[in-house]
């Protein structure tokens, strides 16, 4: 928890802003995870900020579906006049293809290998938030992404009790730069938040495994009862066949909508084992309705993060909400 180090001792250490033990190791394991070098920040946020501000583009391209804070953040970037949203198609050599998959809240899927051929091309530079997936479904370094970003908030640090973020490149000069920008912008996380994300990575592969599980076993569930199912496990998600291509498994989020904000906020109150709260990837299985927090979110979608309980409850759970 040390922020500063005694100057006679043996080691090179002098202050936590700018190196910090625990975070030298929570970036060496997420690097190891990624295949690449991971620099860590306070927040998911704030890894898409130091994107923005380290690769400045003129010109980014958002995917349809993508977190609401993402969006905005570039929209306040576009108004400031410090880069334009543009179509894919008219980016140019520094530009950023913003990719997003599986996606928020939609889990809509991105084929990341062609969108990497197709940016080379150009020289624009792929950009993957796989928070969804995590470093144990998919790896967007290997398949031609230039950087990684998660919200270790989410499914990383798992335990709903740590916020944080990460980049991950698979070039050790970015990287470089990065963490010194960050020691200059004083965007270090805190010692107890990447502590605890360090806890929580030990737990990843198991907890995934499960919550992809699950998620599935819901999706089917759900398939026949409700309009529409957003997850990439049922054959009929129109990005099935990519994430079967590139993902391990298909993650531990789903989305479901319903006609209309009323009757989805009433099934979302009627929630008895699902907690109503944002966020997702914990231990706990949580329920939204998108719209209380997205203006831009389908009026009758209902996000779920499945956590670790039996699937069997949680899904009695939404038989009752449902009616």
């Amino acid at each position: 928890m040390a922020t500063t180090y005694d100057r006679a001792a043996q080691h090179d250490l002098v202050y936590r802003r700018s190196e910090h033990p625990t975070t030298e190791r929570l970036e060496a394991v997420l690097g190891a995870l990624e295949g690449g070098d991971a620099v860590v920040y306070p927040s998911g946020m704030a890894a898409v900020l130091a994107v923005l501000r380290h690769l400045r583009p003129r010109r980014i391209a958002l995917p349809r579906d993508v977190y609401h804070g993402t969006r905005k953040l570039v929209g306040s970037e576009a108004a400031t006049g410090a880069l334009s949203v543009t179509a894919p198609a008219d980016l140019e050599s520094g530009d950023v293809w913003w990719v997003e998959t599986p996606s928020n809240p939609r889990c809509e899927i991105t084929d990341i290998a062609a969108v990497a051929r197709a940016a080379a091309e150009r020289g624009v530079v792929v950009v993957v938030d796989s928070t969804f997936a995590t470093p144990v479904l998919q790896q967007p370094l290997v398949l031609g992404a230039g950087l990684v970003l998660h919200s270790t908030t989410k499914f990383i640090s798992g335990h709903s009790d740590a916020m944080g973020g990460v980049l991950v490149s698979g070039d050790g000069a970015t990287a470089d730069a990065l963490r010194y920008r960050r020691m200059e912008d004083g965007a270090t996380p805190g010692s107890l938040d990447v502590w605890l994300t360090l806890r929580g990575v030990r737990t990843l592969p198991l907890r995934v495994e499960r919550q992809s599980q699950s998620a599935a076993e819901i999706a089917a569930w759900l398939a026949p009862r409700v309009p529409v199912v957003w997850h990439p496990s049922l054959p009929d998600h129109p990005g099935h066949a990519i994430a079967a291509r590139q993902m391990r498994d298909f993650g531990g989020v789903l989305s479901f909508e319903v006609e209309g904000g009323e009757k989805a906020q009433s099934i979302v109150n009627r929630l008895r084992l699902f907690r109503t709260a944002t966020s997702l990837g914990g231990v706990e299985s949580l329920a939204e309705w998108r719209r209380s927090v997205n203006p831009a979110a389908p009026e009758g979608l209902i996000r779920l993060s499945v956590g670790l309980e039996a699937p069997v409850d949680l899904i009695a759970d939404l038989g009752q909400a449902l009616g």
